[in-house]
């Protein structure tokens, strides 16, 4: 069954977008969408925002003067997303439903679908991502970002967690937060390659993650952001990041 994180809204808020892993997060992903033009603020575009959360993402496309629809199964999410909004004067088109059944009944074609950080959270992701690129416009584009198998194995090396990797890397308690189900890269650019040209990529947190004194993370804030916008789009940090970004245009 795929996650809806409305049990926990507010704990999910808090702790994905108030630490220092949520802020840059979107920070880097901003950076990378901004390369594509979407602060190009006189080519206004219709965006899919899927699995949007609180709308962090679907505020700040909203911002650029775009045609922002959001999609969340948390109620709770996105009345704080709306709330932002009104208190913005921004307009979006904030809706209650899963990914599938959005997708399923929609006729609307989007000039890019966003989708952050919501495959490790779905029972069958190659068909979200199917149902997705029906969504996009002929030549539209795909935001995707997935928790990386590469990166959660590298990490649980370098800790010695040996028993666990031993075990699938799956523990019998789950951690509220802590998705479970890692991506293996290789896979998502072999689902990607069907349908899409794969465009850009790049390393979430390949550096912050990886620092030994975490007071740095906060102190340190924008010495860590400058460095993973320097060396993060490139391999191996790539391949390092807690997340993948990809950017792909339809074929």
């Amino acid at each position: 069954m795929d996650r809806s994180f409305e049990p926990i809204a507010d704990k999910f808020n808090k702790n994905i977008y108030r630490t220092s892993k949520g802020r840059l997060r979107l920070e880097l992903l901003k950076a990378d969408l901004t390369e594509f033009k979407l602060t190009d603020h006189s080519a206004p575009l219709s965006i899919l925002d899927a699995g949007c959360g609180s709308g962090e993402m679907a505020l700040w496309l909203a911002k650029q003067g775009h045609q922002v629809t959001a999609v969340d199964l948390s109620p709770s999410l996105l009345a704080l997303g709306a709330e932002q909004a009104q208190q913005q004067g921004l307009n979006v088109n904030w809706l209650n439903n899963s990914i599938q059944t959005f997708c399923q009944h929609n006729e609307h074609l989007y000039d890019w679908v966003i989708c952050h950080a919501v495959f490790e959270w779905v029972d069958d992701p190659q068909a979200v991502l199917t149902l997705l690129k029906n969504q996009l416009k002929p030549g539209g584009y795909l935001s995707l970002m997935f928790f990386n198998h590469t990166a959660k194995l590298f990490g649980n090396l370098l800790y010695g967690n040996f028993d666990y990797i031993d075990a699938g890397m799956q523990v019998k308690k789950q951690v509220s937060l802590n998705p479970q189900n890692a991506l293996k890269p290789e896979q998502v650019y072999l689902w990607l390659e069907t349908n899409f040209k794969l465009l850009h990529k790049r390393g979430i947190r390949s550096i912050h993650d990886y620092i030994y004194d975490r007071s740095l993370w906060q102190s340190q804030f924008e010495q860590i952001l400058k460095k993973e916008l320097a060396y993060s789009h490139t391999e191996p940090f790539i391949s390092l990041g807690k997340y993948i970004h990809v950017i792909a245009q339809k074929k």
